[in-house]
């Protein structure tokens, strides 16, 4: 998150504007969050170093 807060950012803003134009652009946040965990909790350690096999 320290690193990638802008693209958070960027994601939310694409998201928000978005949903002006369409409603399925809301779909966005749940995929953002579920991507969010998955790279801070499990495909990362707590270094931040890859968890690869």
């Amino acid at each position: 998150m320290k690193e990638t807060w802008w693209l958070w950012l960027l994601f939310v803003v694409f998201g928000i504007a978005g949903s002006f134009l369409s409603p399925v652009f809301l779909v966005t946040f749940p995929i953002c969050i579920f991507t969010f965990f998955w790279f801070a909790y499990i495909r990362f350690d707590d270094e931040g170093n890859f968890k690869g096999s």
